[in-house]
């Protein structure tokens, strides 16, 4: 759009878009072009989860997390993120969460965990504290050749010698999974097959989507944040 006063291009912004919202709108997507980023295939499979088998699994799932929303079987959301490349993804999921599905007194408290890392700090209070929490595992199949070599050092390591790291990172997930079962703790698992552009979209599509789904099953209005506009009109007011 070309401006008449400032004699400028510009491209204007859906107003019925809010800020969670927009990471596929213009917001989002003129960003990433100027990035390097194909844009096409961002957005190539968008509606995916609206056809087939992916469709019966969005709203299965949909329906589900609903129930326990309603229910307040939980409280707290924990994204156990073995794959530091979606990290950022996964903050942009904790604020959509958050904020469309946090009210009316209901709602989930999101929380990205770095794993393994995590597994030395907060393991013991996923798995042993309050069963309060629903977990989503994000891990995708990696293929390292870096290897450890630990034969000259102590005996009591030495099934770690000639292991790569996504041999022991997967171990690691898997051996967690094999836990959450056996105590009955559930959980969600999404395998990342590929990390590029058409992935990245059907991850951003899935959840704005669900999260759109489960508000409506709530009787929730996923897009607005009243509490936080009422802290902000207090903020302008003390510093007019």
């Amino acid at each position: 759009m070309l401006s008449k006063e400032l004699d400028i291009f510009y491209i204007e912004h859906k107003k019925f878009i809010g800020g969670r919202f927009s990471v596929l709108s213009e917001v989002g997507i003129v960003p990433a072009y100027f990035m390097g980023i194909d844009i096409l295939k961002i957005r190539k499979n968008l509606s995916k989860f609206l056809k087939g088998q992916d469709k019966n699994y969005l709203k299965d799932s949909s329906i589900k997390l609903a129930y326990l929303i309603k229910k307040k079987s939980f409280k707290n959301l924990v994204f156990l993120n073995y794959t530091p490349e979606v990290e950022k993804f996964l903050y942009w999921c904790q604020q959509l969460i958050a904020e469309s599905l946090g009210k009316k007194g209901k709602g989930l408290f999101p929380v990205v965990s770095s794993v393994p890392k995590d597994h030395h700090s907060l393991l013991q209070l996923y798995l042993d504290g309050p069963k309060d929490k629903l977990f989503y595992i994000f891990h995708r199949n990696e293929k390292s050749k870096n290897k450890i070599l630990v034969k000259n050092l102590s005996k009591k390591i030495m099934f770690l010698n000639n292991k790569s790291l996504d041999i022991i990172k997967k171990a690691q997930k898997n051996s967690l999974i094999k836990t959450l079962i056996k105590k009955g703790i559930p959980f969600r698992e999404f395998s990342i097959r590929e990390l590029n552009e058409e992935t990245l979209g059907q991850l951003f599509s899935y959840f704005i989507i669900e999260t759109i789904f489960i508000a409506r099953l709530s009787n929730i209005n996923p897009f607005n944040q009243p509490a936080v506009e009422q802290v902000k009109n207090y903020t302008k007011k003390l510093l007019s």
